[in-house]
């Protein structure tokens, strides 16, 4: 049974991860004032508040701004665990990624059954052709998207590749995908039009224990909040996780605790007053 920060014989939390789309942010993809108060009051009682998330660290930079992690010595799980960043020197201190070659191999089955990837650069998307998710990526993140080559798609090691499309033509594309790769990869939905394809040991979960260590914070000390199956490494791993109203019914029943309110409704700081600041 995991520990809560008010169990008996409980942990004080020190250590908060937070998935944005969804779970933080609003669907304007905006940190609420309310949410906004709960972390800087959290921050304020010596908590590390680390945002963990699918996106690119430029595509996080603005919110880590927002709530002040660009001035202090903090951190940024990204790319759905591939990348842990340093908020302050925007520094890469751990990370996996997939090579040139296994890349081959991505694109080649990926055009094989007619379906775009795409991948991640700084400060760009790189994608094997136009199409209607990645342009919605775009908006998204603010990260400019470009078509490109096999070539320079292959050019070095990748954090991930992504699948975009309409949910219902994944469904075939995912099945081929894991019968092929099962093992040499890890691969999930990140959101119904998402298709993600990571490096082994690429997990906000492993992120987030290795960056524990690094802080010297033991694991009944971290919570976690999340809502989706990207999410799932690190609301198993904590000490108290944290699954959001709205998220989806395998992420909240394997939760500590869910949320009353939603990402709509300032859920993260209903779960930081729960927990954190015993409010």
């Amino acid at each position: 049974m995991k520990l809560t920060s008010d169990s008996p014989g409980g942990y004080r939390i020190k250590l908060l991860a937070l998935d944005m789309d969804d779970t933080l942010l609003d669907r304007d993809l905006k940190i609420s004032e309310g949410n906004q108060r709960a972390l800087t009051a959290a921050e304020e009682l010596g908590v590390h508040v680390v945002l963990a998330s699918g996106r690119a660290p430029a595509a996080m930079n603005p919110y880590a701004e927002l709530l002040g992690m660009d001035r202090r010595d903090g951190y940024l799980i990204a790319y759905n665990g591939s990348s842990i960043v340093e908020t302050g020197t925007g520094r890469v201190v751990w990370g996996v990624t997939l090579d040139p070659g296994f890349l081959g191999e991505i694109w080649d089955l990926a055009a094989e059954l007619q379906q775009p990837v795409q991948t991640y650069v700084e400060g760009a998307i790189l994608t094997s052709r136009d199409n209607p998710v990645t342009r919605l990526d775009t908006r998204l993140s603010g990260i400019p998207n470009r078509v490109v080559s096999r070539a320079e798609f292959l050019a070095e090691a990748r954090v991930k590749v992504v699948l975009p499309g309409d949910p219902a033509a994944l469904d075939p594309v995912e099945a081929r995908f894991k019968d092929v790769f099962q093992g040499r990869a890890n691969m999930y939905r990140s959101k119904p039009f998402f298709f993600e394809v990571m490096p082994p040991g690429a997990d906000k979960g492993l992120a987030l224990e290795w960056l524990a260590a690094r802080l010297d914070i033991r694991r009944e000390e971290v919570m976690a909040i999340g809502d989706s199956w990207n999410d799932e490494g690190m609301l198993r791993w904590a000490g108290v996780a944290v699954a959001m109203a709205n998220g989806a019914e395998d992420m909240r029943r394997i939760a500590t605790w869910v949320t009353t309110r939603g990402h709509q409704e300032d859920g993260v700081a209903e779960a930081v007053e729960r927990f954190i600041l015993n409010v």
